[in-house]
């Protein structure tokens, strides 16, 4: 038996690397934030980044402080629907 094999598109298999590791970052942020392990939830930022999470707004390194700081406070994200779009550079 023979099986026809069909020309690898490398960009469309570039796109769903990039979406696992996107869904993936998406995973840690909330196993992070809801278990309050900083490991995880650090895992989630780029060193550099900055966050815009309700009415916090500024660096992602005191968006973690803060979040890793509150007493008791814990939290259920789920992840339902998502979406990942890729908008091409020349649209």
């Amino acid at each position: 038996m023979q099986f026809a094999t069909e020309p690898v598109d490398h960009a469309k298999i570039t796109e769903l690397r990039d979406r696992e590791a996107i869904r993936n970052c998406l995973y840690r942020y909330c196993r992070g934030i809801d278990r309050a392990d900083e490991a995880a939830l650090r895992s989630a930022y780029w060193p550099e980044a900055y966050d815009r999470h309700g009415p916090y707004c500024g660096p992602a390194e005191d968006f973690i402080q803060f979040a890793l700081g509150l007493p008791g406070q814990r939290n259920i994200h789920q992840i339902t629907n998502s979406l990942i779009d890729f908008i091409s550079s020349a649209e």
